[in-house]
């Protein structure tokens, strides 16, 4: 279940490291050491060693691992997080998730399954 005791901040996009722009279309796999926002279409693979944030323009075809997730766009594809999946009211995510914790804000649509492991 959600972690409520521990609200998810407001990220500004200048304390991102890596943007990666809505006028872009990326087909393979993307490594991040750092946090990164993706705001283009992507198709392939995402492995993200920091927070990952999608963007509500960002249209993702791809097997997502990272940290920490905030969903705010499309994912087509599973999702592994070491320690957090936020799925924002925009958000649509189509496949599985595991994940130790996950928050879900009304409005946003989750199609897949959900495994919570610690």
């Amino acid at each position: 279940m959600a972690n409520m005791n521990q609200p998810v901040p407001s990220i500004e996009e200048t304390s991102i490291t890596t943007v990666l722009a809505d006028d872009l279309h990326i087909a393979g796999t993307v490594i991040s050491k750092s946090s990164l926002m993706i705001k283009c279409s992507l198709d392939g693979e995402i492995v993200s060693e920091g927070l990952l944030i999608v963007s509500p323009t960002a249209k993702v075809k791809a097997k997502v691992t990272t940290k920490n997730l905030i969903s705010h766009g499309e994912i087509q594809g599973d999702v592994t997080a070491s320690e957090q999946v936020v799925l924002k009211k925009t958000a649509v995510q189509t496949g599985n998730i595991t994940t130790p914790s996950i928050m879900v804000e009304s409005g946003s649509v989750m199609n897949g399954s959900c495994v919570m492991r610690k």
